[in-house]
């Protein structure tokens, strides 16, 4: 688990394909989710998620390649009515940018398309993302998984 943030941290599991039961996939899915947990604080942050590896503020690095997420699925309670846990692919043409706001725990779920030769390979997740509300900080972080 590591600390953002005054009162917000953030800890990366990893999870099933049954989280993206609609998206295809060429090779392996690779699911990472992101837990977030801002407490009783209101936390707003953003972040770039691009289907094109070189301008994703969140990769997956399997052996010695770089890939960019596939779908990407929300789920924050504090959201009510509105946390509808919609799976969206990442779009090549949408820009990618990513705002949360948000109160106590949601996660983010992320999927990976790896080629089936990735399987077996060291994976680190990398994460770049922005606070903006308690405070305007910018983190990175490097998980092995």
């Amino acid at each position: 688990m590591v600390r953002l943030a005054e009162g917000l941290t953030l800890k990366v599991t990893t999870g099933t394909k049954g989280l993206f039961p609609t998206v295809k996939v060429k090779g392996i899915p690779f699911v990472v989710v992101l837990e977030l947990d801002a407490g009783n604080r209101e936390v707003a942050l953003s972040y770039k998620l691009s289907a094109e590896v070189k301008s994703s503020d969140i990769q997956l690095t399997s052996g010695n390649q770089r890939f960019a997420p596939r779908a990407v699925m929300e789920d924050f309670p504090s959201w009510g009515s509105d946390n509808d846990k919609e799976v969206e692919l990442v779009d090549p043409a949408d820009s990618g940018d990513v705002s949360l706001n948000f109160r106590k725990a949601g996660s983010v779920s992320i999927l990976f398309d790896l080629p089936a030769d990735q399987v077996a390979a060291p994976k680190k997740l990398s994460v770049a993302v922005r606070t903006l509300k308690p405070s305007e900080e910018e983190h990175s972080v490097i998980v092995t998984l």
